[in-house]
């Protein structure tokens, strides 16, 4: 991979934090930590640091999977993939060297094979996965074909969004939100003679945008029975009928960066089936649908920094503290607490007291 000579502003770093942030050591929101209920994004995302959240916080076979589908896709189309810079340890562009599908499902699945299940049931998923990464990559790459791929593609951009640099429909929190751009591809000119990124990112009258934005979510089967051989059984699953909300959100996240002059693919793919999702089949796709939605995420994230703020007079410790008998820790929920280690999970409920 070859470093593109661009040089980027760090989104993470592009305003003053509030008081509460600078103690609590937190820059940024994203749409991971809008799926979160409270509790569990007070605990991950505050309580915990990045560098803890990577050391410590478990995967599964279903992200490492999803991982490698993305990247045989990145692998065999994209000009250009944004990847931590080994130097400044920021995100930015580099230029990829494309290789066959062949070869790209072969370099992934050696990575995946690389993976440590962290139990039982996650082992039998990996060994299930590894067959269904060659025949899901196969029915994503089939989506994008359908969507018309062109050049330039370029994966993985990092996007800040600060309402404030929007309109006035939206009311802002203090932090900007951060997300990451599975595809975005093709190129409409407006202008003659753009002039600046800003301009580029803002859509402005003298901007290059491209022509679509594509978000890629893949799904396994799930874990059925085990048979009476001692075989784990599974229930192979179809894309969905309906695109998840928090998918959407992601999405809205994403046009935001362009003010929603980029329209918007949502890609689901699965080792049956695929089923994309935009404007004409799906209302919150539309510009006024993902306003709506961005709106929804930017009040939680006003609402936890109204919360944190109460306290930001405090030590770290103690906005934490006061924070956690505020807030419910919900430890009932489906998949909010998934992926923390029993140790980490013991000192959640210690610190919400719960035996």
């Amino acid at each position: 991979m070859k470093l593109n000579n661009q040089i980027l502003q760090d989104p993470l770093k592009e305003k003053t934090l509030p008081l509460f942030a600078e103690k609590l050591k937190i820059s940024h929101f994203s749409p991971t930590q809008f799926a979160l209920p409270d509790s569990a994004w007070l605990f991950k995302y505050v309580c915990l640091t990045q560098e803890q959240r990577r050391k410590l916080l478990d995967s599964n076979s279903a992200m490492e999977a999803g991982k490698r589908v993305g990247e045989v896709l990145q692998r065999i189309h994209a000009e250009t993939i944004y990847k931590l810079h080994p130097t400044t340890k920021k995100v930015a562009p580099t230029t990829n060297e494309k290789i066959s599908l062949d070869n790209a499902i072969e370099e992934q699945i050696e990575i995946f094979k690389e993976y440590q299940p962290v139990d039982e049931k996650d082992s039998d998923k990996k060994i299930k996965y590894l067959e269904e990464v060659p025949q899901i990559v196969t029915n994503a790459n089939a989506g994008l074909t359908e969507l018309g791929i062109a050049s330039p593609i370029t994966c993985e951009r990092q996007v800040s969004i600060d309402a404030n640099k929007l309109d006035d429909f939206f009311s802002s929190p203090s932090l900007s939100t951060v997300g990451r751009i599975d595809f975005d591809f093709g190129q409409m000119r407006i202008g003659e003679n753009p002039t600046s990124t800003s301009d580029v990112h803002s859509g402005g009258p003298d901007a290059f945008l491209p022509q679509k934005i594509v978000e890629l979510k893949t799904k396994y089967s799930r874990l059925g029975k085990v048979k009476k051989d001692g075989e784990r059984s599974f229930l192979v699953s179809s894309s969905p009928a309906v695109p998840s909300f928090n998918h959407l959100v992601q999405c809205a996240v994403y046009a935001a960066h362009w003010k929603f002059k980029v329209p918007v693919y949502l890609l689901y793919a699965t080792a049956k089936d695929f089923q994309i999702f935009d404007s004409t089949n799906c209302h919150q796709l539309t510009v006024e649908g993902m306003k709506k939605n961005l709106q929804i995420m930017f009040r939680t994230f006003m609402r936890r920094e109204k919360l944190l703020s109460q306290y930001q007079d405090f030590t770290r410790e103690e906005i934490i503290e006061h924070a956690v008998q505020m807030i419910d820790p919900n430890f009932d929920h489906p998949f909010a607490w998934n992926g923390l280690p029993p140790q980490l999970l013991q000192e959640a409920k210690e610190l919400w007291k719960v035996n």
